[in-house]
């Protein structure tokens, strides 16, 4: 699975909530060294609600099915991040994400990305403002449907 898959994917997604991530190939380059490949399989869950693991994911081919207290709550294409919220703020997950067919995730832990920033701030910032803008749109829609107050 190289790089260009993943960008591609990205590229390819209409979802309002896409990361809007506007690196060159060559920053994705520079950001796959700390990125690890997760191998999706059907019903196997990527996340469970309450674990505290500091981990997001890019969906690069599958589908994901986000549920919390038992309920689908989304689907997600290729091209969208899933586990941000953890992610920067250590808290437990609130959902529990499961691949509904096989597929290939991105992987960044926050000690990979930690080292990210120090040893390439410039990619570490665009990426940040790109799971920035994902964490906005989210938290807009949840207020508009009435699932975060």
């Amino acid at each position: 699975m190289n790089v260009q898959h993943l960008i591609d994917a990205i590229g390819a997604l209409e979802a309002k909530d896409a990361l809007p991530c506007k690196l060159t190939l060559e920053e994705w380059k520079t950001l796959a060294p700390y990125l690890s490949v997760r191998f999706l399989r059907a019903g196997e869950a990527l996340m469970h609600e309450g674990d505290a693991d500091r981990e997001l994911f890019i969906l690069a081919d599958g589908e994901l099915q986000v549920s919390t207290q038992g309920h689908v709550i989304a689907t997600l294409l290729p091209g969208t991040v899933v586990g941000e919220g953890t992610f920067f703020s250590g808290e437990p997950r609130s959902a529990t994400v499961i691949p509904s067919r096989p597929g290939v995730a991105w992987g960044l832990h926050w000690d990979k990305f930690d080292q990210l920033t120090r040893k390439q701030p410039k990619v570490a910032v665009d990426l940040v403002t790109g799971l920035a803008a994902v964490l906005a749109i989210r938290m807009r829609e949840a207020v508009l449907v009435g699932q975060f107050t």
